[in-house]
């Protein structure tokens, strides 16, 4: 018995199957998960900055000016990220409806 691996079939990238023809690049798709990806990482931050100031104000330590003010530029931030997911959504649902049938 031998160890060695049998040689890879021709055409097969990286020595597995061979694949059909990829699919086109999806540029909407694209945008839509990096959005998503951005608006879960802005929920997230915003979530720990309230979690971090909703904690210290139970504890009894002066939260002062720090807390109100970063979930203010937070809140902003997420406020224009949901604001341009809108105006994606707005701009591809004109194209959609400017498109003949069949396309």
């Amino acid at each position: 018995m031998s160890d060695q691996l049998p040689p890879a079939p021709s055409g097969a990238p990286h020595g597995g199957t061979p694949r059909g023809p990829q699919p086109p690049f999806d540029r909407e798709r694209f945008v839509f998960k990096t959005l998503a990806v951005v608006i879960c990482t802005q929920l997230l931050i915003y979530s720990l900055a309230a979690g971090v100031c909703g904690q210290r104000a139970l504890a009894g330590r002066p939260v002062g000016q720090v807390c109100p003010g970063t979930l203010e530029k937070l809140q902003m931030g997420f406020d224009s990220t949901l604001n341009l997911l809108l105006a994606l959504l707005g701009g591809a649902a004109l194209t959609r409806v400017g498109r003949p049938p069949g396309s």
